[in-house]
């Protein structure tokens, strides 16, 4: 067993760890070290302007076979309903990738509440998070977002972690697996996913999008299908708590709210209409009343 201060998946788990607690902690949490993600200003037009990439918006959409049986159990609608949108992005002035000389620097698909990456690889000049939201958030808005799925992992860092760290004999696992496992907050290895490359870009993605201590990750899902890894990530609402002022009854029979003690401002200003509400009783009493007929 390891010690507490040793971390099982060393420093992708220390990174996921702190990217969690800036997600979900207010800004104004003394107990949580700054985060320097700044919020994205990143806009769709903005990509369609640069000279740097090439855009194809007129793409025919579709549910991933690898994911189709997830939509089926989220009840999301399908391209029928003329919602999705389907784009991918180039960046032809940059230099080759040797690795993945065939994929687009982003292709992807967008739905109500869900993101789809099925491409995605460094691009110069761009944060890759950024470029998430500012193509989601041109069809919808950003607070709709609930699940982003990662297609076909074929990042190195993410998918060599999962394959040889998480699913090892160690933890009672293989990869391939053909069990879905779900992976929750608290947990080594749901921090240490969050801590990996692709992992990180979708904290950066929620970082740039909401307020902290709005939005929190509550499940990554891993499973394989189609011999690749794919992922999902779902995004939840934190419930916001909002302090009520209870009334409490004072000796002098004037109440008053739970912000503190009665101050001298308002005990003279107690007085005074005191004062006049007597003066009023007192006139009423002296003056002329009529007389009630039988």
């Amino acid at each position: 067993m390891l010690p507490p201060n040793v971390l099982r998946y060393g420093k992708r788990q220390a990174i996921g760890r702190l990217l969690q607690q800036w997600i979900e902690c207010p800004e104004f949490n003394p107990t949580v070290t700054i985060c320097p993600i700044l919020s994205s200003t990143l806009k769709f037009k903005d990509l369609k302007k640069s000279k740097q990439l090439e855009m194809d918006t007129d793409m025919h959409p579709y549910i991933p076979l690898q994911i189709e049986d997830e939509f089926a159990e989220l009840e999301i609608m399908g391209p029928t309903g003329g919602a999705w949108e389907r784009i991918a992005i180039d960046q032809p002035g940059s230099s080759q990738d040797t690795k993945y000389p065939d994929i687009h620097t982003w292709e992807g698909q967008i739905a109500p509440g869900v993101l789809i990456v099925e491409e995605i690889k460094k691009a110069p000049g761009f944060h890759m998070s950024e470029v998430c939201q500012a193509i989601y958030q041109q069809h919808f808005p950003i607070d709709t977002l609930k699940y982003v799925y990662l297609i076909d992992v074929c990042n190195k860092d993410t998918r060599s972690f999962v394959r040889d760290e998480l699913y090892t004999e160690y933890n009672g696992l293989a990869w391939p697996d053909e069990m879905i496992r779900d992976w929750i907050p608290g947990t080594p290895e749901f921090e240490a996913l969050l801590g990996t490359k692709l992992g990180r870009t979708v904290a950066y993605l929620i970082l740039g999008a909401f307020k902290r201590g709005t939005r929190r990750i509550t499940r990554i899902r891993i499973f394989h299908s189609f011999e690749a890894l794919q992922m999902q990530f779902t995004i939840e609402e934190i419930e916001q708590i909002i302090p009520t002022l209870t009334m409490i009854q004072t000796p002098s029979g004037c109440s008053t709210n739970s912000m503190g003690p009665e101050t001298r401002s308002l005990s003279r200003r107690r007085r005074k209409l005191e004062y006049r509400k007597r003066k009023l009783d007192e006139h009423e009493d002296s003056g002329p009343r009529k007389i009630q007929r039988q």
